[in-house]
């Protein structure tokens, strides 16, 4: 009996660090690449009104798979906010229905996730290939980058900035190179293309 009250609750911790919750500043700036990520499961997420405009977060006109109670009323105010527990597999895109064209994501909710595959699918590089300037945009906050070019060498470097970090990447010569973003022990690679 030991062995099994012992288990279930290893089982019950292990399932309450697994679950997190995300932030997602919301008004007619958020880009489609900064409220679309991956999450599991158990996460919640929690959209932020930053400016005084209306908005609300809904389902799009023609989504099947976001759950029926899933969404907001239009509210006005900096600082408003709706958040949302997610309990099942599902794709949902979403929108904000006063901004329809400008403020939209998609998510990706996902059985289960480890913390380092969490933190790989919800890097993003945008815009990619890039000519100046470049955004990189997480849900975690990150601590460093670094920019290697294919033959190894680092060839640039910079600390995050919370979630997301512009960075000048003018002075590279037009080729492919990887860019690595660290976390404390987290971390993800990608291909970088510049113009």
């Amino acid at each position: 009996m030991k062995k099994i009250t012992l288990f279930i609750a290893l089982f019950a911790v292990i399932a309450t660090q697994a679950q997190q919750t995300f932030m997602v500043d919301w008004d007619q700036s958020t880009s489609v690449a900064d409220a679309s990520f991956t999450i599991e499961t158990g996460d919640t997420v929690i959209w932020t009104w930053v400016n005084q405009s209306p908005h609300d977060v809904v389902a799009s006109p023609d989504e099947m798979d976001a759950p029926g109670d899933f969404g907001s009323l239009i509210q006005t105010g900096v600082g408003q906010s709706y958040q949302y527990t997610f309990t099942e597999v599902a794709v949902i895109d979403y929108l904000c229905s006063v901004h329809a064209t400008q403020m939209l994501g998609t998510l990706t909710i996902e059985q289960a996730l480890s913390v380092q595959d969490k933190f790989e699918k919800n890097i993003t590089f945008f815009p990619n290939p890039v000519a100046d300037t470049m955004r990189i945009r997480s849900l975690f906050q990150f601590d460093t980058y670094s920019i290697y070019d294919i033959y190894g060498k680092q060839v640039g470097q910079g600390n995050g900035n919370g979630t997301y970090t512009d960075l000048n990447v003018s002075y590279l010569q037009t080729g492919v190179y990887f860019v690595k973003v660290v976390d404390g022990d987290l971390e993800a690679t990608i291909r970088l293309i510049k113009k």
